[in-house]
């Protein structure tokens, strides 16, 4: 059945112009876009290919095959074709999904908005398919499930779908006994495309974040600042998109007072951030004030947060990291205090 339904997908692409996928955590940008897709920790890269203007990537669970899986992640990238409508697509695979089943279980496509980008998420659950053996032998299980999410980019159509099939739903990895029936809710919600030559929108697989997102990761070392504010701005380690990309890491930095650079500690924490530059491991680093380094008045403070800001961004570039690669924001919250 899955092979039926990348045919499918072909079929549709003949249409449109069809599929593709990322390498690593992110795609390589395309007229500026770049997908940004998580697979659960233990999960591997099993398959990357390209046909045409297509990309094409599935992931699969450590010790599962492209050809013997219970779970697996698939990444589309349908190259050139931004006028193709994300509805329309997962439409058309319900309906593909739905002439190979038995018995058919679906929710959606429902509408969203990724980013800013059109999207179109759909559930599927076929019981009893009615074909038994995919094209090569192997046969299909009693239970096939599959979630799609749909993304309208600027120029590309993308393509995730996580899928499970078994002979028993309480297998391990079924998507079923959870809050959501469906499943893999978590992972969908994780996926993000982000326009790679913007610095001005909040990213988080480019390490940009959002103050509502800065807030949330501060607030978690026990913020003191008097200001109606829990930080001052965050220093981002940019990727370089024409590698793969790492997970974004953060880091909330609490400053002490004098200058920054001068303890064991903080120059620890510079090799680190230079180690995740190498890496390719977007880093976003939240500068904020320890209770000992807070003076309490406000010019003050934000005059010792830009000077640290500096430093630190000194030690990175002797250290060989890119000035390039390094973006700074202020935390407008604190503009007005």
């Amino acid at each position: 059945m899955r092979r039926r339904f990348r045919q499918a997908v072909l079929r549709i692409a003949t249409l449109l112009a069809v599929l593709a996928g990322p390498v690593g955590a992110s795609a390589a940008p395309s007229g500026g876009e770049v997908l940004f897709v998580y697979p659960p920790d233990g999960w591997k890269l099993a398959l990357e290919t390209r046909v045409g203007k297509i990309r094409f990537t599935e992931y699969v669970p450590a010790g599962q095959s492209v050809e013997a899986w219970s779970e697996m992640i698939t990444v589309q990238v349908v190259e050139n074709s931004g006028d193709l409508s994300a509805t329309d697509v997962a439409r058309r695979l319900r309906t593909q999904f739905i002439a190979e089943c038995g018995q058919v279980r679906h929710r959606g496509p429902e509408r969203l908005n990724v980013g800013g980008y059109l999207a179109a998420r759909l559930y599927l659950e076929c019981t009893d398919p009615i074909s038994e053996r995919r094209p090569g032998g192997a046969r299909y299980r009693k239970h096939e499930v599959a979630a799609y999410q749909v993304i309208q980019g600027k120029s590309d159509l993308y393509v995730i779908e996580r899928a499970w099939h078994g002979d028993n739903r309480s297998e391990p990895g079924a998507p079923y006994g959870r809050a959501d029936v469906w499943g893999w809710d978590g992972f969908l919600h994780a996926v993000e495309i982000c326009d790679g030559a913007r610095r001005d929108r909040p990213c988080f697989g480019l390490g940009l974040l959002s103050a509502e997102r800065a807030d949330i990761f501060v607030s978690q070392a026990d913020p003191v600042l008097p200001y109606g504010c829990d930080y001052f701005r965050v220093l981002t380690l940019l990727p370089d998109l024409e590698r793969p990309a790492r997970p974004t890491v953060v880091v909330p930095l609490k400053l002490g007072r004098g200058p920054f650079g001068r303890r064991k500690g903080e120059l620890k924490l510079v090799d680190e951030l230079v180690g995740a530059y190498q890496q390719n491991r977007p880093a976003a680093v939240i500068l904020t004030l320890s209770r000992g380094g807070l003076i309490g008045i406000f010019r003050n403070d934000v005059a010792k947060t830009a000077r640290d800001a500096v430093a630190l961004r000194s030690l990175l570039t002797q250290a060989g990291v890119s000035s390039e690669r390094i973006h700074e924001t202020v935390n407008p919250a604190c503009a007005g205090s």
